[in-house]
């Protein structure tokens, strides 16, 4: 009879044991489905997005860049302080590389901001849909500052990022000597 209550025991116990490493097992499995299912999600994200650079052009008066870029994909774009914008350029006497920071406000050196979204960048016909975000088929202009000035007769880079990591580059030249 002893040795039966033992047994009952023990059973209960290896019993209670198995279901609670069950349940860790199938709690770890449910959180690495996320995950999953979390990085599909991203990388659809990825897949749908799209910007094109269309212009980028140098004032020397006022040493601002001025970008103009086309949302070609199917996904909607804010958070432009989560943008990135990296210019790689010729100056007079060496070559640089800036990380722009963005800004709302008056640029500063080697700060970027948005000018604004348009239907058509080149005629500047303001955008109607959601004010402030990059709907597809939108465009944006950008300005950036830049210190040191470019330099003359260059031909310089800049690439520009959305937060999700879809860059966009172009080429622009430097003023004539």
């Amino acid at each position: 009879m002893e040795t039966a209550i033992v047994a009952i025991i023990c059973v209960a116990l290896i019993v209670l044991g198995g279901m609670t490493m069950s349940q860790g097992f199938l709690s770890s499995v449910d959180t690495t489905t996320l995950s999953l299912d979390e990085l599909g999600d991203r990388d659809a994200e990825i897949m749908r997005t799209e910007i094109s650079a269309l212009t980028a052009t140098w004032s020397s008066l006022t040493n601002t860049l001025e970008v103009s870029l086309s949302n070609t994909g199917q996904v909607k774009l804010a958070s432009f302080s989560k943008w990135d914008v990296i210019v790689q350029y010729y100056t007079n006497s060496s070559y640089s590389v800036q990380y722009l920071t963005y800004t709302n406000g008056t640029l500063g050196s080697n700060e970027w901001k948005k000018e604004g979204i348009y239907q058509d960048s080149a005629s500047k016909e303001a955008e109607v849909f959601d004010p402030d975000i990059l709907n597809p088929a939108e465009e944006i202009i950008i300005q950036a500052k830049l210190d040191p000035p470019v330099g003359y007769d260059s031909t310089n880079l800049v690439v520009v990022c959305t937060p999700n990591g879809v860059p966009a580059t172009k080429s622009f030249a430097g003023p004539s000597s």
